[in-house]
């Protein structure tokens, strides 16, 4: 495969890295087996500086271009799922709602009957009915989304 063709396929797969610029390890200067532009290759060799070779959390994340905050929930991703959590991209806030539509009509009609009622006083609710996690700023962002928080307002499509 060539360079061409490789950087084609991890763009179309999601899994370039956006800012090759910032990795400066020797590794990545001096051995064309190791390639700035692939990021799960570049994630891996972050973690494994820092935990396998010892360096400092703060050196590996400088060395590679990312963040202390970053590295931590790449290495829990990695500690629970394997290579396969290298894949996965951090960037952005994840999906705004990860719950059904039962879930959104329930935190809707609760919403309405009771309108004082917090996010927290839903998501507890939500646990005790349903058996289902999920965190009070996921509720509050349903609330806010459909504008339950306005009177007479339900403007969103859910």
């Amino acid at each position: 495969m060539s360079d061409n063709d490789k950087t084609k396929f991890l763009r179309k797969e999601g899994l370039l890295n956006p800012k090759p610029e910032r990795v400066s390890h020797t590794l990545f200067q001096t051995n064309a087996f190791f390639d700035p532009l692939d990021l799960p290759q570049v994630r891996y060799e972050m973690l494994r500086i820092a935990r396998v070779d010892k360096a400092p959390v703060t050196e590996a994340c400088m060395l590679f271009g990312f963040s202390r905050e970053y590295f931590y929930r790449l290495e829990r991703e990695f500690m629970s799922r394997g290579y396969a959590g290298l894949l996965g991209s951090f960037r952005g806030r994840r999906p705004l709602i990860a719950l059904n539509q039962e879930l959104i009509n329930f935190i809707i009609h609760r919403k309405m009957i009771e309108p004082n009622l917090t996010g927290e006083d839903i998501r507890k609710e939500l646990k005790a009915t349903f058996k289902v996690k999920c965190s009070r700023r996921t509720v509050e962002r349903i609330i806010e989304k459909l504008e339950l928080g306005k009177k007479g307002a339900l403007t969103s499509s859910y």
